[in-house]
């Protein structure tokens, strides 16, 4: 009787654990964990990370934590089980910079980092063999690039190989100094078999054409004899054809046939090319209009409201596509044009811009002046930190002069110049942005363009007192 006093006891006893066992078990499962500060079950949160690199160590209020489970479709990492609040969230990886974020984890939702990017502690750097460096422009596809050296008898432009790091094409041009003017550019051809050369000669400006397959070049001025001319851009469905202003008009010239130039339009603040068309705001009315990239037929009015920008030379129309344009007016006002998927207007963004810069998906706008950098929303933003059509943020403030802006590869970083440092700065403002120098040029020529084909940065930067011409691959390095 005793045995089985004590085995009912016993069957009993396991019972009750059962029934207090199973319904923590389940809780467990759905996701449910145990607070013993309220003394209840709270349904848990996660957190979903994408770095670059892809191998990292998560800590979590400096505690390490499991990294999860690994979806290797996107090289993310989840997190689950994390109880709702406010956490430090660190990523670290060997050689890399570390990366930090306040954190507020809720109930049920995971809390997503889909951009981190750590930099290298230390970046090799490639030397390019060009001494006195001046300039460079890199090519469309991101293969070549044109690099302008000055020496004692003028300028020499020459064509160098991104890959095979050695120069395929050299010209010179006696008694020439490459343009002062910021805004003129040596332009690529779409095909890359042309350039567009700014030169300047006794206080004149003189444009040069150069054709890399038969390695000629020529005065377009002396070609079409004409001076003043200015904006000059190839056209995109020719090779051999380019857009010019000259005396507020826009022309289109075949160089195989430059005795037949066609006027495009007339009575012209700026102009641009995207796509298949050209766009050029009026300076009679303050409207913008495009036209087919041939030049001819009519023009098509695109916007209804005036854009009551300051008129001059140095405007600038900036066209992503026919419901996306920007203009930077004289007095450097910037206007923006925009078909959204809410409304349809034309805003003042801000004054005193200096540039801007379209994420290639079209979504956001970089726009900066001597010291701060912001960014607005073109279109909605539904990846966390998600963002609303027309809203603007302020990304960074420096007291030395920011340039050389330009986005990364994710689109939610951007890469520029501060002084004489390379930086990179995240969008993400969920506490404190992470900002990190990439590197420190030395030299007084402060220019660096990031390569978004390739994924490397290139700079200028001094070699035994000599400017010389450098990149670094923003690419993950593996480790050998």
């Amino acid at each position: 009787m005793v045995n089985i006093k004590i085995k009912k006891i016993f069957f009993w006893i396991l019972v009750l654990i059962f029934l207090a066992i199973t319904p923590c078990i389940v809780y467990y499962a759905m996701g449910y964990r145990f607070s013993f500060e309220r003394g209840i079950f709270i349904y848990s949160g996660s957190v979903t990370l994408k770095p670059t690199p892809r191998e990292i160590e998560v800590f979590i209020d400096n505690k390490q934590v499991s990294t999860g489970v690994v979806n290797f479709l996107n090289y993310s990492y989840h997190i689950g089980s994390v109880l709702p609040g406010k956490y430090m969230l660190e990523v670290r990886s060997h050689g890399y910079l570390p990366w930090s974020k306040e954190v507020h984890v809720h109930s049920g939702v995971s809390t997503e980092f889909w951009n981190i990017f750590l930099p290298r502690e230390n970046y090799t750097k490639i030397q390019y063999p060009i001494d006195n460096t001046e300039n460079f422009f890199i090519s469309p596809d991101g293969k070549k690039i044109a690099v302008v050296e000055n020496n004692n008898e003028g300028v020499r432009v020459n064509v160098l190989d991104v890959k095979k790091e050695e120069v395929l094409y050299s010209f010179s041009f006696p008694e020439y100094k490459f343009s002062k003017n910021k805004k003129e550019n040596i332009e690529w051809s779409p095909k890359e078999g042309r350039l567009i050369v700014p030169l300047e000669k006794n206080e004149g400006e003189e444009y040069f054409i150069i054709n890399i397959g038969t390695e000629e070049s020529y005065s377009l001025n002396n070609k079409l004899n004409l001076q003043n001319i200015r904006k000059l851009r190839w056209s995109s469905d020719d090779r051999n054809t380019l857009f010019y202003v000259f005396e507020d008009k826009l022309f289109r010239v075949d160089l195989d046939a430059s005795e037949n130039i066609l006027e495009v339009a007339d009575k012209i603040a700026g102009y641009d090319l995207s796509g298949s068309n050209i766009y050029y705001l009026s300076k009679e009315n303050g409207i913008i209009y495009r036209k087919n990239i041939s030049g001819r037929g009519d023009s098509e009015q695109i916007t209804t409201e005036v854009i009551r920008a300051q008129m001059g030379n140095d405007l600038e129309l900036i066209v992503y596509d026919k419901d996306r344009i920007v203009v930077i007016a004289q007095d450097k006002k910037l206007y923006l044009y925009n078909h959204g998927e809410i409304e349809t207007k034309i805003s003042e963004l801000a004054t005193g811009v200096l540039g801007v810069h379209f994420s290639n998906d079209g979504k956001k706008l970089a726009f900066w002046n001597n010291n701060e950098i912001s960014v607005y929303f073109v279109r909605k933003w539904e990846t966390q930190p998600s963002r609303e059509e027309g809203q603007k943020i302020d990304i960074v403030r420096f007291s030395q002069p920011i340039e050389n802006v330009s986005w990364f590869r994710d689109y939610e970083h951007l890469i520029f110049t501060a002084g004489n440092q390379v930086k990179i700065v995240e969008l993400d403002n969920r506490s404190l942005k992470n900002i990190s120098d990439l590197v420190s040029i030395n030299s007084n020529k402060i220019k660096a363009t990031y390569n978004l084909r390739e994924d490397n940065l290139f700079f200028i930067d001094k070699a035994s007192e000599i400017d010389k011409l450098y990149s670094i691959s923003l690419t993950e390095e593996t480790e050998e």
